[in-house]
């Protein structure tokens, strides 16, 4: 019994003992209402900020996730979508992905634009806008459209909470209000709104526009906002900063530009070192020699970022193990669900209606869409190419339900804007672009454009929408054109043609796709053609004259990433035109009433009378022509494209050996929609009614903006026949033939393609050079 009690005293005695210890063990672990609190503090500093990433990887592996967040510009945005979910693996795939040269820009894509606004996009050295009939000086700063894009696609978890202290993590972002100086701090409200007022840094984007305030980025008054965490209740704060410590010398500042930056930024310099000395754990990560804007060099930014975390991951994980914690890193890894859009309004547009702008949005009020769907409406509004910026708020209304706001930031009604070009084969010339918006009321354009040049053209191009769902529009177009169009053999210059080409176009074409559109209207064509010869016709010839009527189809769709510099994508034209009314003369010279043309045994005399006998011989009766173009890039890699290309032009007419309209194949230029480039050939050094062209071309991109092409290309073609002939089918193709290879080299400069290219044929083997510059009034300079 004694020995029992024994026992059962020393049990006792020893479970107290342990309760005592871990009771004792768990007072010196802090539970999560009792440990300090951690704020997580990253500064502005432009590209510089994608270090952040870094250093939030490795705060993860150390097992700590902070307890509050706050940011200021790119730290913001770094910051708010940690804060929201995103895990630094997450953070880096966003930062790679984005085209950052497009992000800082004024430009979207080129698949972004309304099908109708292709020809005319990014064309232009120079863009003015016109107020009052006085031209004005564009400010030069980037309003942010595909900033806003990415901010909006990637916040988009961000519309069911309310507040920002119902984030996984709390989070503050900092602006500054331009009418009073002072800090805008966002605990609340849209998150774009928020991250989009603070990283508008002063000299490269515009201010934000936040209801009746315009606010620009925070880092002008608080660029490392160690205070703002502390007043969340932060008890240890952690700062990352890559911007500069304290105020630069004035030979450091590296011109106008940084001085200026340095006063704006004098607030806030001012403030740095004091929150510096407020970090527990301070880490200025080594950025060497770049700046706020090496967005470009966002991969050796990312990796001095994790270098930085990894020199500090022995201090993380010791502040990890003090507080006896081991935070659970989930990611986002959710697809957002879609939202119901209960009403949509439209706020800032004068020049296009509700309606029109309805028609590109393409969302019914009372539908369901995701941020995918929603972002693809935003593109299509954009792409009338009549705005600065469109981008849009989410007003909550009940659960998953929201008023959608799209703002709408118009360009002036009245544009010009320039180009300069040269090629040695139509020289060197000035481009003048004239739009105005509000010409007849709205929802319309014109455009007067105006090549100065050795083969001057000019082209009116005014468009109208219409219909009750503005889905289509009327279009009326004008092309003058002067071409100086040598005649060939064997790639060596005969006889020159001098032709005034004048073309009007009345259509009706569909408008409501951004990568294709059909046509359906008449036209009337007239070419007026001098000659100067060398050989083989007297002078006597004043001019000949075609002209004709048509009724014309055509479909159009061209899906490239870019107009000038595709790397993706396809382009096809199918188009039907029937001619009639066609008439051809031949015009003598005052006094002379006989032609002589040298027959090789002499030179034979034709008449006036003879000459207008065998215009009614030539001139054709109606007749129809066909022509089809495809080519698509096929990637295969990150560098490299194939791309296939077939086209053709046929004429179908009951009569044979007319002077039909022809096709223009040869060289580099599309001077028009149906002219039909190859290697080999100078431009239009085969004009023909009948062709068929198939070919092959290799793309390589191996540096920025540097694009190494070669490629073979196959050519037959034929002068016209009867469709009634047997033979109709053997003989439209088989005249004559050619074999064509080149390679050429394409820089892709601030003023345009830079282009130098060799060709040559297999048939005369004579070489043939082209050098362009600049953008010229072609569809096409590549």
């Amino acid at each position: 019994m004694n020995k029992q009690r024994i026992g059962l005293l020393f049990f006792t005695i020893i479970f107290i003992h342990l309760s005592v210890f871990k009771s004792l063990a768990y007072q010196q672990i802090p539970t999560d209402e009792t440990r300090p609190k951690i704020g997580l503090v990253l500064s502005g500093g432009g590209a510089k900020g994608m270090a952040h990433v870094g250093v939030i990887r490795y705060l993860e592996k150390a097992g700590i996730r902070p307890d509050y967040v706050v940011g200021t510009s790119m730290g913001s945005v770094i910051g708010g979508l940690y804060a929201l979910g995103y895990s630094a693996d997450e953070l880096e795939k966003i930062i790679l992905s984005i085209d950052w040269d497009l992000l800082i820009s004024n430009r979207v894509e080129f698949n972004s634009i309304s099908f109708e606004e292709k020809e005319y996009y990014n064309r232009y050295l120079l863009e003015l806008p016109l107020k009052e009939g006085k031209i004005s000086i564009p400010s030069g700063l980037i309003e942010g459209q595909k900033l806003s894009e990415v901010l909006h696609y990637y916040t988009w978890p961000a519309n069911e909470y309310k507040s920002f202290d119902e984030f996984p993590i709390p989070f503050r972002c900092i602006a500054t209000d331009i009418s009073t100086g002072e800090p805008i701090i966002f605990d609340k409200g849209y998150l774009h709104d928020a991250l989009r007022s603070s990283i508008a840094i002063p000299t490269a984007f515009t201010s934000f526009s936040l209801d009746s305030t315009q606010v620009v980025d925070g880092g002008v008054v608080n660029n490392f906002p160690v205070d703002i965490a502390q007043d969340m209740g932060a008890d240890i704060i952690i700062g990352v900063n890559v911007s500069d410590e304290d105020f630069s010398k004035a030979d450091d500042l590296g011109g106008f530009g940084g001085i200026l930056m340095q006063v704006a930024m004098a607030r806030s310099l001012a403030k740095t070192k004091g929150a510096i000395e407020e970090c527990d754990i301070y880490i200025k990560p080594d950025l060497g020699e770049y700046s706020t804007g090496s967005f470009g060099n966002y991969k050796e930014i990312l990796e001095l970022g994790d270098q930085a975390g990894q020199l500090y991951f022995d201090d993380f994980k010791q502040l990890a193990d003090s507080l006896g914690r081991k935070d659970e890193i989930s990611s986002l890894g959710f697809e957002p669900a879609p939202i119901l859009v209960n009403d949509i309004e439209f706020v800032g547009n004068k020049l296009f209606s509700d309606n029109l702008l309805q028609l590109k949005l393409n969302i019914r009020e009372g539908s369901k869409v995701n941020r995918d769907e929603l972002e693809d409406a935003i593109e299509r509004v954009y792409g009338i190419n009549g705005f600065y910026k469109v981008d849009y708020t989410l007003i909550p209304v009940s659960e998953n339900s929201y008023n959608l706001k799209i703002r709408l930031k118009e360009k002036p009604s009245s544009l010009i804007s320039t180009a300069v070009h040269y090629d040695n084969q139509f020289s060197a010339g000035i481009l003048f672009n004239f739009t105005t918006r509000d010409l007849v009321g709205r929802n319309n354009r014109t455009v007067f454009l105006l090549d100065v040049s050795e083969n001057p053209k000019a082209r009116i191009d005014y468009y109208k929408y219409f219909s009750r769902e503005n889905n289509l529009a009327f279009n009326v177009r004008l092309n003058l054109l002067r071409q100086q169009l040598p005649d060939y053999e064997e790639g060596n210059e005969l006889d020159v043609v001098i032709a005034r080409n004048n073309k009007l176009v009345a259509q009706v074409m569909t408008t409501g796709s951004l990568k294709q559109s059909f046509a359906i209207g008449g036209m009337y064509e007239e070419t007026k053609s001098r000659f100067r010869f060398n050989v083989g016709v007297s002078d006597g010839l004043k001019n000949a004259k075609q002209s004709s009527l048509a009724i014309r189809f055509r479909y159009f769709r061209n899906s490239q990433d870019n107009r000038n510099y595709p790397t993706r994508g396809a382009e096809s034209i199918v188009e039907s035109k029937f001619h009639f009314n066609n008439r051809l003369s031949f015009n003598l010279r005052s006094g002379v009433d006989t032609l002589y043309i040298d027959s090789g045994n002499g030179q034979i005399p034709i008449s006036k009378d003879q000459l207008d006998l065998l215009t009614d011989i030539f001139n054709p009766d109606p007749y129809l022509s066909l022509f089809f173009k495809y080519s698509k890039f096929l990637p295969v890699g990150p560098k490299f494209q194939f791309r296939p290309e077939i086209a053709s032009g046929v004429v179908l007419t009951s009569s044979s050996g007319k002077v039909h309209q022809d096709f223009f194949v040869g060289g580099y230029q599309t001077i028009r929609f149906n002219d039909i480039k190859f290697w080999g050939l100078n431009y239009a050094e085969v004009q023909s009614p009948n062709f068929l062209k198939a070919g092959l071309d290799f793309q390589i991109v191996p540096f920025k903006k540097i694009y190494l092409r070669t490629g073979l290309n196959l050519l037959g073609f034929s002068s016209s026949y009867s469709f009634k002939e047997k033979e109709y089918l053997n003989n439209i193709f088989n005249d004559d033939r050619y074999v064509g290879y080149g390679i050429d080299l394409t820089y892709q400069s601030f003023i345009g393609p830079i282009t130098v290219g060799l060709s040559s044929n297999a048939q005369d083997k004579q070489l043939r050079s082209y050098i362009s510059l600049g953008y010229s009034f072609n569809y096409s300079d590549r």
